[in-house]
């Protein structure tokens, strides 16, 4: 019989993000010795019911509460008995929480009182994302502190970046952080498919084949510095460079994005396409695209620029950040200073010269697996439960040896 590992997110279907994704493939891929299952807030029957059959099996929906400020559910496992009862009978022998909320502080509790290693994984840079949800810095300090107060009581913690690492340090935290990367699903794709999936789009979209395309896929949100790229594009349509910007993403800032767009007199040149779930028809963007546009400092270790990888697109990043560990400039990508004309320049270049063709073939070397990832996440599961219930049986020993002169 496997062992079960269960997964904790405070967030799920349909509010579709990067962390989402990897609860989501960390199931479908741990095919060793665990059987996983996922625990998340639910947003109501019928659209459970869509998420199960649309997005993703194997889910336990927990109760939620509807948060107004930041627009989405937020767990409230302590008063879900079903939720109880389901690790009762799960028998976990490791809690992995992939966020620090409520799901976070269940799982410290649960695993204290039945002896269970709890681990948790650092993926979003939660005080960018509390001031831009928020505008306070009071109510973000007030949050800082509540996530931080479960994070400092873990352990076993991990970061999806040597960069991000580094941002969990600056909040206060001082334990161990082990790097844990994360994959992509979508496999490497040829030239011959690389063209028919590209002619797919110019065909739906009338764009000429020699027509440059721009490529951003994510939530439509401020964090993601999306405008900075339509100051790229406007400065490039200054200089009589032609093209084209995919923004391929749901949110609830498109509207003010798309406003944006027209005020700088790009929106002939941005196409917003809206949420694309079904992963045949995202593969066919990446395709198309020359170049992947990421100027975001918010993203610790982004699933899209090995998603692009796979299909021969490089990114273009901030020199840096984050996303720039996952490139070597000009050879796997690109990096450059955040700065409009600077990343105008750098796009005139990269069209210009001679490397192009090879930066896209080097890009795939940078492609990392979800089998892999989780691979490696199965080792460390392995490591640490031995490491885990090791020292609880040192420790059992070291109470049961009196003193001498107390034997018997």
């Amino acid at each position: 019989m496997n062992k079960s590992v269960i997964l904790g997110i405070d967030a799920w279907y349909p509010q579709v993000d990067g962390v989402t994704n990897v609860v989501k493939y960390y199931r479908e891929n741990l095919k060793g010795e665990y059987d996983c299952e996922i625990i998340a807030p639910s947003y109501g029957d019928a659209l459970d019911k869509e998420g199960e059959r649309k997005y993703c099996a194997g889910v336990f929906h927990n109760r939620s509460l509807w948060v107004p400020l930041i627009g989405f559910r937020n767990s409230v496992p302590s008063s879900d008995r079903k939720l109880k009862k389901l690790l009762d009978k799960s028998n976990p022998v490791l809690l992995h929480a992939h966020s620090p909320f409520a799901i976070c502080g269940y799982f410290i509790k649960y695993g204290k009182k039945h002896d269970i290693p709890v681990v948790y994984t650092f993926h979003t840079k939660f005080k960018d994302e509390f001031m831009r949800v928020t505008h306070s810095r009071l109510i973000t300090a007030v949050m800082m502190s509540v996530i931080m107060r479960n994070i400092k009581k873990l352990e076993y913690v991990w970061a999806v970046s040597a960069s991000s690492a580094q941002t969990l340090r600056s909040y206060g935290y001082k334990g161990k952080i082990k790097v844990m990367r994360n994959g992509t699903d979508m496999r490497v794709a040829g030239d011959e498919e690389r063209a028919a999936l590209s002619a797919e789009i110019n065909k739906e979209y009338g764009i000429s084949p020699d027509e440059r395309v721009f490529l951003f896929v994510g939530r439509v949100v401020s964090v993601k510095n999306i405008k900075f790229s339509f100051r790229v594009i406007a400065e490039l349509k200054k200089r009589g460079f032609s093209c084209k910007f995919f923004v391929v993403g749901g949110g609830e800032e498109i509207e003010p994005h798309k406003k944006y767009a027209e005020k700088l007199g790009v929106s002939d040149s941005v196409i917003f396409t809206g949420f694309v779930g079904d992963r045949g028809k995202l593969r066919r963007y990446y395709a198309r695209a020359n170049l992947f546009l990421l100027p975001s400092v918010f993203d610790n270790a982004p699933l899209v620029m090995l998603e692009a990888a796979s299909l021969q697109t490089p990114s273009l990043v901030p020199a840096g950040t984050s996303s720039e560990e996952l490139i070597k400039n000009d050879v796997t990508g690109y990096a450059e200073k955040l700065d409009e004309t600077l990343w105008a320049d750098k796009i005139e270049k990269i069209f210009s010269g001679a490397d192009y063709a090879a930066v896209c073939k080097g890009c795939t070397s940078v492609v990392y697996t979800w089998e892999q990832a989780v691979a490696d996440a199965e080792a460390e599961y392995r490591r640490i439960i031995a490491e885990y219930h090791g020292r609880a049986e040192e420790a059992e020993e070291a109470c049961g040896e009196l003193p001498a002169g107390q034997n018997g």
